[in-house]
């Protein structure tokens, strides 16, 4: 997926509450507006090399939108607008391999007390329901979702749970923005009680995916999977 506005690099100054921040572009001092709510406590470091693009609509309230930030000599995606769109791109590029002959049908399905990002439908009629979630933080090789608390995403895998239940097929599909990353894991210590509701998502017949997300010279995309594990890694303590 090409990114539609030029990339300028820039320095992070602050963040101002979740969706404001202060960058530095060309020696002036911007304002940009940071679309994902995590704390992304690790990634958004005074003097951090971000990469921003101008911030286009009549509602804007700010100069620029960031888009990226470096970490270990990768590009870390924090656009989660992008999301879904890059989950859409893959499965019908066939490159989720678990989903290569579904169709995407249908984008913020309503089903119980929320809405899911995905409907699809395989040639055999099944129908499938997949919500996708981005991931920015990873201690050494693994990735680790969520970095913040996430009652959202609790929710999000009972609908799923209970879908399956219903006679849907349902995935969640973790995109995970750190080149670095060899598996994901749920984040035991920031969220126990989301970890603890994958696992029963998992037990109701609910498949945890995992794969990249590369953002290399103004394109991102999905590329390859990394195995998803439900136990606690063994620098956090069981909760």
């Amino acid at each position: 997926m090409k990114i539609s506005q030029p990339l300028m690099e820039g320095r992070f100054i602050r963040r101002e509450g979740r969706f404001r921040a202060y960058v530095e572009v060309n020696g002036k001092v911007k304002t940009a507006h940071v679309h994902d709510p995590g704390r992304l406590t690790e990634l958004l470091v005074r003097g951090a090399t971000v990469l921003v693009r101008p911030h286009i609509g009549s509602s804007r309230k700010t100069e620029l939108y960031m888009v990226a930030t470096l970490a270990n000599n990768c590009w870390v995606l924090v656009d989660s607008a992008l999301h879904v769109k890059l989950a859409e791109e893959a499965i019908r590029r066939g490159v989720v391999r678990e989903l290569r002959g579904y169709e995407v049908v249908r984008k913020e399905v309503k089903y119980g007390d929320g809405r899911l990002d995905l409907l699809l439908k395989s040639a055999e009629g099944v129908e499938a329901l997949v919500e996708v979630k981005g991931c920015t933080l990873s201690v050494g090789e693994i990735a680790l979702f969520p970095d913040a608390p996430t009652l959202r995403g609790k929710r999000h895998l009972k609908e799923l749970a209970k879908a399956v239940r219903d006679g849907y097929e349902g995935y969640v599909l973790f995109l995970v923005a750190r080149c670095e990353a060899r598996e994901l894991r749920p984040n035991y210590e920031v969220d126990p009680g989301f970890a603890e509701a994958l696992k029963e998502a998992f037990r109701a017949g609910v498949k945890p995916l995992a794969y990249k997300v590369v953002l290399k010279e103004g394109e991102v995309n999905v590329t390859e999977p990394i195995p998803v594990k439900l136990e606690p890694p063994r620098f956090q303590s069981s909760p």
